[in-house]
């Protein structure tokens, strides 16, 4: 007789399995939010449908009063035959787990984050069982992935175990309407080796199905089968897929971080009207669309979490150059440059769908953001393989090495991509030299505000030395005397103007000089003497006001220096000079090969280059390239020369 029900099978002499599932364990973390979203919305662009409209995900929070399903309490039963297999051997982790879990089952109500797509093709496969099928790959296969045919879409390989590292029940259910006419639910639960109502231990994997144990027939649940639980996600008319996470375990501020999720890795989607998400629950709905993301990332403008996302956002949106590359075939990747003081130097990797693929860094001197979008069919499919479980990178060693042509071709392809990103970058923005020298990992750190500026940096904690301090050593001064021998001069006397220069050459000083008195051009009395008239003179040169100034070497045997200022106020026709200060105090002007102002090139004359724009308040950067290849202490020399 068939039952819908939780089914172990029997583990028939096999090996037993523990808690710990390390496709589970690698999408645990601090990142837990930003990995579902991620996995849910792939799946969900993946698996678009054939019309003109975005693909809709609706992430939904609910409560079910857990008296009102018997799936729930035949659940205990299976946890508590996790205690009866184990005994006193249970690790920590699994004791743990289960002490969580009692907890959730036994509250009054159990939430459940239900994350449904629409304007897509559902999940074919759940009637015909064909083992290659999406429903298949996604509800009843370890480690195996499935690829659309048609459009290289989800593969529905470990990536599916993401829900499950919300659940505190370790419990997730899906439910679709497909292409093909499938209409199935469907639950699944990852636990360890228990006793099941024989006695006997089973797998650690079990499904809530229906389940005709003589005729060894076991099937989703259909359309045509009672299940209260299913009939709260049944869908009637409308394609696509539900992922239910049972026991959600990331209530607090759920909605505020998958927001954030969602902005940080489908802007682009979002932006290219591929991809609109809702959010809401009994007090709140959010909508994430085109019409209202700028305004999004405007509201997370003071938040560290959003600082480089937002930056790629207006690179992407408000670029500095826009280009095509050709990698395979020609426009493959299309490419966003921005630049700006604030920004982190960072390069970011789309999918064609609009998914962020991964970020990395290429140092050059200027500040920036890049976007990268694969646009290429060819390309896409190939790097998609290249892909590991969490989709944030590009890595070709993750093709089997037995495809060496193909293999060969991902390593080829990603070098040419980020080799010509990095030549688009030193062509946007004048670089020193190629010869330069940056110590490993230093230039990321070195400070670009400078002190007193009143401006705040949100850090990335991105290394946190620990560093041990000894006692401190006080060296012994040495005193030094210079003994000399004091000589008399005795004066001579000699007619003339002497001022006895052979034994005494210091000259006498100079009188102090006197301008003419002006002449009163009105006054005709005859006691004036001659004088100068008040006429128009030369331009006056303003000299500006800095409240904050830096200047260090960047490589002081290629004659590189980084210089921070920050002005009091805003000038328009700004020059500047620099002189190398000796130990002495004496001040030589040097001479200025060339010079970037925030990342323009400067034109110079000489030991001056100019005229330079800037504001008040804004931290101005420059890069100076000088004749002296020598490691000097530098004075700043500003002038602002009016207009006209």
């Amino acid at each position: 007789m068939a039952e819908v029900g939780w089914r172990f099978p029997p583990l028939s002499g096999g090996t037993r399995q523990g808690y710990t599932n390390n496709d589970i364990e690698v999408f645990k973390g601090q990142e837990l939010m930003d990995n579902l979203a991620r996995e849910i919305c792939q799946n969900s662009l993946d698996a678009k449908d054939d019309s003109d409209v975005p693909v809709k995900v609706v992430f939904e929070l609910k409560k079910v009063k857990t008296s009102d399903y018997s799936l729930f309490s035949e659940y205990q039963e299976c946890l508590d035959g996790c205690r009866r297999y184990w005994g006193d051997e249970m690790d920590a982790r699994l004791s743990k787990f289960l002490s969580e879990a009692d907890k959730t089952i036994s509250a009054d109500e159990i939430s459940l984050l239900v994350a449904s797509d629409y304007n897509t093709k559902g999940l074919d496969g759940s009637y015909s069982q064909k083992l290659k099928s999406p429903w298949e790959a996604l509800t009843s296969s370890d480690g195996m992935s499935v690829k659309n045919e048609e459009d290289s879409g989800g593969s529905y390989g470990i990536g599916k175990n993401a829900p499950f590292a919300c659940s505190s029940l370790s419990m997730v259910f899906y439910n679709t309407y497909a292409n093909d006419g499938g209409n199935a639910f469907v639950g699944v639960a990852r636990l360890a080796t228990l006793m099941n109502k024989e006695d006997k231990p089973t797998q650690r994997v079990g499904k809530y199905q229906v389940n005709n144990d003589d005729d060894e027939i076991w099937t989703p649940i259909y359309t045509d089968t009672d299940s209260s639980f299913r009939d709260l996600f049944r869908r009637e008319n409308e394609k696509g897929t539900d992922v239910i996470v049972a026991g959600f375990n990331q209530e607090t501020d759920w909605m505020e971080n998958v927001t954030k999720a969602v902005l940080k890795n489908f802007f682009v989607a979002i932006s290219e009207e591929k991809l609109i998400v809702e959010l809401k629950d009994k007090y709140e709905h959010k909508i994430i669309e085109k019409s209202n993301i700028s305004q999004l990332f405007d509201d997370y403008e003071n938040n560290g979490e959003m600082v480089q996302s937002t930056q790629l956002y207006k690179a992407f949106t408000n670029p500095d150059s826009h280009q095509l590359l050709e990698v395979i075939n020609s426009d493959d990747v299309e490419v966003y440059i921005k630049s700006d003081n604030s920004y982190k130097r960072v390069v970011a990797n789309f999918r064609s769908t609009g998914m962020l693929v991964g970020t990395y860094s290429k140092r050059i001197f200027q500040h920036y953001a890049a976007v990268v979008i694969v646009r290429g069919k060819e390309l896409g499919e190939l790097l998609k393989d290249t892909e590991p479980p969490r989709h944030n990178r590009w890595d070709y060693k993750l093709i089997n090495a037995s495809e060496v042509e193909r293999r060969k071709k991902a390593r080829t392809a990603i070098r040419s991509i980020e080799d010509q990103v990095l030549e688009l970058l030193k062509s946007q923005f004048e670089s020193f030299g190629t010869d330069t020298i940056d110590a490993a990992g230093v230039g990321e750190y070195l400070p670009d505000t400078a002190d007193n500026s009143d401006e705040s940096v949100v850090g990335d904690d991105l290394l946190k030395p620990k560093i041990k301090l000894g006692k401190i050593r006080k060296a012994r001064s040495r005193s030094d005397s210079t003994t000399v021998e004091a000589g008399k001069e005795v004066g001579g006397v000699k007619e003339g103007d002497v001022h006895n220069d052979a034994v005494n050459p210091t000259p006498p000083p100079p009188q102090p000089w006197s301008p003419p008195k002006p002449v009163d051009p009105d006054n005709t009395e005859s006691e004036q003497r001659e004088g100068v008239v008040r006429q128009k003179g030369t331009k006056t040169m303003k000299t500006p006001e800095v409240k904050a100034q830096r200047a260090y070497p960047i490589n002081a045997s290629e004659g590189l220096y980084k210089i921070i200022m920050v002005p009091s106020e805003s000038y328009e026709n700004l020059y500047l000079s620099c002189a190398a200060v000796g130990e002495d105090g004496k001040s030589d002007l040097l001479n200025i090969e060339s010079l970037t102002c925030n990342g323009y090139s400067i034109a110079v004359n000489g030991g001056k280059a100019g005229p330079i724009s800037v504001e008040a308040d804004e931290t101005i950067v420059v890069f100076a390239k000088f004749s002296n290849r020598e490691k000097m202490i530098l004075k700043l020399q500003l002038e602002e020369v009016p207009k006209g």
